[in-house]
């Protein structure tokens, strides 16, 4: 919950390229509209792309302008201005296991307000040009199940159905408003999502045997290796048992499946 327990804490909450952050409103000079063209603010101040700051795309013009405190002065573009509110009571959460090497310093944690999650930006740590994106983290390696559990839950993702051992998995949620997406992808890592007082990565699958990691609508929510990480899915197709050896290394059979399941020694991949 929020270390904040006293007192207020003022943020200005905006949404830019597919994240919302959360800005603390004494490191904020100004809001205001961009010039005609959107490249300075009153032909003094260049505007830059929040979202291509922190490596992602470019974000639409005209959007606003949110002028920060740090020096030089530094005017950022962002999609929209949501509020200015008050955080100090709000679930704040710290960044999990292998998202802090590539957000820090630029992120303290995040903070759950109103239902929607914002990235907590540290103003004075923002580049003041777009860089190339941070490069990705080395791929994991890709570790096949040698035998099937005897029962497995089973989800698709990206049109491939997988199964994830019964005893790893908690729950299944769907990813409604408090999920976030990252500025940059991390590996496999597709956002994160506030659960149980703590935040989660939600991994892709598909990714972690080298598709891109995208955004499915349910959550399968798992403890892998000691780790708190949620398994994004298109469908969930319930739990299955009596898997027999397929074709292919690591695929397997179940009654009732026309296509075979993919089964990774997730366990041993995340250790």
């Amino acid at each position: 919950m929020s270390p904040f327990e006293s007192g207020r804490r003022l943020c200005l909450l905006v949404e830019a390229g597919e994240t919302r952050y959360a800005v603390e409103a004494t490191s904020v000079i100004e809001v205001a509209m961009p010039g005609a063209r959107g490249a300075s603010l009153r032909g003094v101040l260049e505007v830059k792309d929040l979202s291509a700051l922190l490596g992602g795309p470019p974000e639409d013009v005209p959007g606003m302008v949110v002028v920060l405190d740090v020096s030089p002065t530094l005017a950022v573009r962002v999609r929209s201005v949501v509020e200015v509110a008050d955080v100090a009571r709000d679930p704040f959460f710290l960044l999990p296991p292998g998202l802090a090497d590539s957000l820090a310093p630029l992120s303290r944690g995040a903070v759950l307000h109103k239902d929607r999650l914002y990235l907590e930006l540290i103003v004075e740590a923002l580049p003041h040009r777009a860089g190339p994106r941070a490069t990705p983290p080395e791929p994991r390696p890709v570790h096949w199940a040698d035998e099937p559990p005897e029962r497995a839950l089973v989800l698709e993702s990206q049109g491939v159905l997988f199964g994830v051992p019964l005893g790893c998995v908690s729950q299944v949620v769907p990813r409604g408003e408090a999920f976030s997406v990252l500025p940059v992808q991390s590996g496999p890592v597709a956002g994160v999502y506030p659960h149980a007082q703590a935040l989660w990565p939600i991994c892709s699958i598909p990714a972690l045997l080298g598709a891109p990691a995208r955004v499915e609508d349910l959550f399968v929510l798992t403890e892998l290796a000691g780790r708190n990480v949620g398994l994004a899915a298109t469908r969930v197709l319930g739990v299955l048992q009596k898997f027999k050896p397929a074709e292919l290394t690591g695929t397997f059979r179940a009654p009732g499946l026309p296509d075979p399941v993919m089964l990774l020694d997730l366990q041993r991949m995340f250790s």
